[in-house]
């Protein structure tokens, strides 16, 4: 996710009408309220700095995407993200033997843009808004922590796992605003969650989020994603992973088959 990313690609027309109403900055009078605990400024200057995030409305990448089935073989596709950190949004696009796929995630809220589910042969179908949005929270994770309905629980007492040392941090998600096309830039609307509850997952030696477990009591749906590789884009200003993993996972956090391995495109 480091080329076409930042602040030029923030400037570039949008891949789909109404997206614009996505590249949006964050209430800088609220954030200069806020206090955010120490461990969640740390996270934010080992990803760029909060300065470096306010500048990026949009970010813009190519994914190579193997998406597994069950018996571990692979499909191959490419996906063209784009995220849009303070909107809490993503849209994904892939071009599939049966067609073109468009599908993005507000707030919580899952839409596929164009495209049918059901004539999709990727073995996607049925994870596409989780896989959405399991990949926003890895990318935007410093920024997720800063979002106001989120209740955070830091657990500083550092433990090991496969050879590393982390810290936990306990979230239950709360409601987010989605924006109203065409309406003023203060209109928005409510949404619910797309998951109620995760686990991030602070690498202690990096200072960065580098795993998430997400859940959703309600729907029985968690995962789990993995960052790997994180790249200083030099347009953009801050650190985000050049490969990602995504695993479905259970609801006591024990990760299990693999869903997803994401290369992005041009480093």
């Amino acid at each position: 996710m480091v080329t076409g990313c930042g602040r030029q690609a923030a400037q570039s027309p949008p891949a789909e009408t109404g997206t614009e109403v996505l590249a949006v900055s964050p209430d800088r009078e609220a954030l200069a309220r806020a206090v955010p605990p120490d461990y969640v400024v740390n996270i934010l200057n080992a990803s760029g700095g909060v300065s470096a995030w306010l500048e990026n409305k949009r970010l813009h990448a190519m994914g190579v995407v193997k998406l597994y089935r069950p018996d571990n073989s692979f499909y191959l596709t490419e996906h063209d993200f784009e995220v849009y950190p303070w909107a809490d949004a993503i849209r994904i696009a892939a071009n599939e033997p049966r067609g073109k796929f468009v599908w993005k995630v507000v707030a919580g809220r899952y839409e596929m843009v164009e495209g049918s589910a059901a004539t999709d042969v990727s073995p996607l179908s049925g994870w596409y808004g989780g896989y959405a949005d399991a990949f926003l929270q890895i990318v935007t994770a410093p920024v997720r922590l800063l979002d106001a309905g989120n209740q955070l629980h830091h657990q500083p007492v550092p433990f090991r796992m496969e050879g590393r040392w982390y810290e936990r941090i306990e979230v239950k998600f709360g409601p987010g605003m989605v924006p109203v096309e065409g309406a003023g830039q203060d209109q928005a609307k409510m949404s619910q969650p797309y998951w109620t509850d995760g686990i991030y997952y602070l690498n202690r030696a990096s200072g960065l989020i580098d795993m998430i477990w997400l859940g959703n009591a309600g729907t029985q749906e968690y995962l789990t994603v993995r960052g790997y590789d994180y790249s200083d884009a030099e347009s953009a200003g801050i650190r985000v992973p050049s490969k990602m993993e995504i695993f479905r996972a259970g609801p006591e956090g024990t990760i299990q088959d693999r869903l997803a391995q994401i290369d992005i495109k041009g480093r």
